[in-house]
């Protein structure tokens, strides 16, 4: 077995648009209703803390997904938004055009400006993030330089969510994406990962989509051999009542970390 996820495998299993209609309605009872609400407040707490903060940032495994950068807009003005297989460039292309059929965030770009205690046109925020994302590049964690062919200068910040877990197949080769990632980010750096906590799997549609189950020791002694400071790791538990069975997850985590 590759010690990576294949692209053309990936895409054959991963159905984007489902995946998002599955689990990013937010209030729709799904799984992700609890880890919309954690990401997004921790999101929004660790950016108006003040700390993080630059000009430039990477969003490693972006696509179909806008709401890890809904906070992020306000801090950065140069955003590059990253892919890996030509199914989810599709599904994000669609919103980055205003595409009549690209898929409804209002539910959690609603949610994130009533954290920001802001009044206005929903659209608006959509429209600022839009405006931000200077480039929508080819990203594979498993290369030295992730954006290969592509060399950036070196960024503030990058962001990973729900991405490492599905990249990697093994322990080893995620220690080594974190280290490949590191390439990316200037000295002293922002790191800001978020994901599920023991999952082995994820439902989109019939299909069972692989996970690896990390835990939060298993997370510190990687981040930190990486290259990396960690600042803050918080965890949230799955709640005893909770009624849905679409994966086998144990909770969430939420990660700032600095590279050394």
């Amino acid at each position: 077995m590759s010690d990576f996820t294949n692209a053309s495998e990936y895409e054959k299993q991963f159905d984007p648009r489902l995946y998002l209609e599955t689990y990013f309605h937010l209030g729709s009872g799904s799984l992700a209703d609890d880890f919309l609400r954690f990401t997004l407040g921790n999101f929004h707490k660790t950016f108006t803390e003040g700390e993080v903060k630059g000009t430039t940032l990477i969003d490693i495994g972006t696509a179909p997904s806008i709401y890890q950068l809904l906070s992020a807009c306000e801090y950065f003005q140069d955003i590059t938004v990253t892919w890996y297989t030509n199914r989810e460039l599709q599904e994000l292309q669609k919103w980055l055009n205003k595409d009549p059929g690209a898929f409804d965030w209002s539910s959690t770009v609603k949610h994130v400006w009533e954290l920001e205690g802001k009044r206005g046109m929903l659209e608006e925020k959509e429209e600022k993030l839009r405006g931000m994302i200077r480039q929508v590049l080819l990203c594979d964690v498993s290369k030295k330089n992730p954006l290969e062919p592509v060399t950036l200068p070196k960024a503030d910040c990058l962001i990973s969510t729900v991405c490492l877990e599905a990249a990697c197949r093994n322990y080893d080769s995620y220690r080594t994406a974190l280290k490949n990632l590191s390439t990316l980010l200037k000295p002293g750096g922002h790191l800001l990962l978020a994901g599920d906590l023991g999952a082995n799997y994820y439902e989109v549609g019939s299909n069972k989509v692989f996970s690896l189950p990390v835990n939060e020791t298993f997370l510190r002694k990687a981040v930190n051999e990486s290259g990396y400071v960690i600042n803050k790791l918080v965890s949230f538990g799955k709640p005893e009542d909770a009624g849905y069975d679409t994966s086998d997850y144990e909770g969430f985590y939420f990660i700032h970390a600095q590279k050394c």
